[in-house]
């Protein structure tokens, strides 16, 4: 009829020139399914999909070419069976309007919906906290649910969850709209109350439970099938990336659908450190709600966190597995080799497309050199410099802390970095933005290490 989902919404895509891919024509056609009793106009659909009004208008012209569409706004009876066979809709989207990620409580209407699942959730075992477990209060599994199938993330998805001891697959599984639930836990007691749960209430065949310590590296057979992600990892920067990192192995590249991370506040450089692991990875934030989620307890987190959406550029490739880790990504694991040795934080770095001005001019790159290490409070013992021929220069600074090293070549509009400080994270960060803002480059690939500290 119109083939494999992916590849049809590709095409159109293409037809209609719709920047935001596959992805975009995947909410025009969801829009289309849920309002087939409303005559939108191009300005109301390009409000609902965010996406513009003469694009949603060339859009709506190559659905009707494909025989999608009968007219602007009927889809054709061959549509509706092929959205409901390929897609998985079927769920009635007016239950979600009422929904407000926002507001502070859940309407009546949606606690009495949830009835079952706010008295299944009373079984979740007591928290283990070397896990970093921390139970999430039950309107707060309702709302993670809800936001989910507001997004379209539910309904015919398969969907992973990497740790659910809050309980959320149960809720996911008592929408009855979703195609596949898989829960990866390294807690055989939350597994059990889970796989009790899908026993009485017939969903074995919806929920499929793995116990698995996220730091083994999953099966060839998990990697690249599910359409969308879920997690609480724990309350650390190096759990955050592990997690976000497998969850990324685990998501077909060509899915239209979102990952929803459950994150408590960090210091600004540990906020970023982690922004920048989900650009990096090819994930980009697309809504941040604060405060989304409430604990019992958690006064680490403030008994709060916050709620990040994120959505994948496209791509084509499959991704392949990360090796095992022995890295400490739970904090009962962090604290203990906080005291073990640590000699320093280095910070390598590759800047491309930088000006010639920059890369050939050693009385300017050392004044912005030293500015960046009076600026971040790093002190210079030594200076050295070499240029070569026929150009390319090398500047290289002794520091009280360690040292700095900037290498140029002119001919490639190439500059690298390698900074190493002893202990004050921190001020190498500083050194390394306050280079890129004057420096400015068209683009940058950035890696930082800690240098001394053994892994568990």
């Amino acid at each position: 009829m119109f083939g494999e989902p992916n590849k049809f919404t590709w095409q159109i895509a293409q037809k209609s020139k719709l920047r935001e891919g596959s992805d975009g024509i995947d909410k025009i056609i969801r829009q289309l399914y849920r309002n087939q009793d409303h005559k939108l106009t191009n300005k109301e659909f390009a409000k609902l999909v965010g996406i513009p009004v003469p694009v949603i208008s060339a859009v709506r012209g190559e659905l009707i070419k494909a025989e999608f569409l009968k007219t602007k706004n009927i889809l054709s009876s061959k549509a509706i069976s092929w959205i409901e066979k390929e897609l998985g809709l079927r769920f009635d989207y007016s239950f979600f309007q009422g929904f407000s990620p926002s507001s502070p409580s859940i309407s009546t209407e949606h606690l009495s919906f949830f009835k079952p699942i706010i008295d299944a959730l009373d079984d979740r075992p007591p928290p283990e906290y070397k896990y970093d477990q921390t139970r999430s209060t039950t309107e707060t599994v309702l709302k993670r649910a809800l936001i989910m199938a507001r997004n379209g993330d539910v309904e015919g998805r398969k969907i992973v969850l990497l740790g659910d001891d809050d309980g959320l697959s149960m809720a996911l599984a008592h929408l009855d709209c979703a195609r596949e639930i898989v829960v990866i836990d390294i807690d055989s007691r939350i597994l059990k109350v889970i796989e009790d749960f899908s026993k009485r209430n017939n969903y074995s065949t919806l929920i499929r439970t793995h116990l698995w310590d996220i730091r083994t590296a999953f099966p060839k057979e998990w990697l690249n099938y599910f359409d969308t992600f879920e997690m609480d990892p724990p309350y650390t920067v190096s759990g955050f990336k592990l997690f976000v990192s497998r969850a990324l192995s685990l998501i077909n590249p060509s899915s239209t659908s979102h990952g929803y991370i459950s994150f408590g506040n960090k210091s600004p450089f540990e906020k970023w450190e982690c922004q920048e692991h989900l650009n990096t990875n090819g994930l980009v934030i697309e809504e941040f709600i604060p405060n989304f989620n409430s604990y019992i307890g958690a006064t680490i987190l403030g008994s709060s966190s916050n709620l990040y959406i994120v959505g994948s550029i496209p791509q084509k490739v499959f991704r392949t597995e990360l090796p095992d880790q022995t890295q400490a990504i739970y904090t009962f694991d962090e604290n203990k080799v906080k005291d073990l040795p640590t000699v320093g934080y280095q910070i390598i770095a590759e800047l491309y497309g930088v000006s010639n001005e920059i890369l050939t001019n050693v009385t300017l790159l050392k004044e912005i050199a030293s500015l960046g290490l009076e600026h971040s409070q790093l002190h210079a013992e030594e200076f050295f410099l070499k240029e070569y021929s026929p150009y390319g220069l090398s500047v290289i600074f002794i520091l009280v802390e360690s040292h700095c090293h900037i290498h140029t070549w002119p001919e490639y509009n190439y500059l690298s970095l390698d900074l190493f400080v002893c202990e004050a994270k921190e001020k190498a960060e500083t050194f390394f933005h306050y280079l890129l803002k004057r420096i400015n480059p068209v683009d940058y690939h950035k890696f930082q290490f800690y240098r001394g500290r053994p892994q568990l």
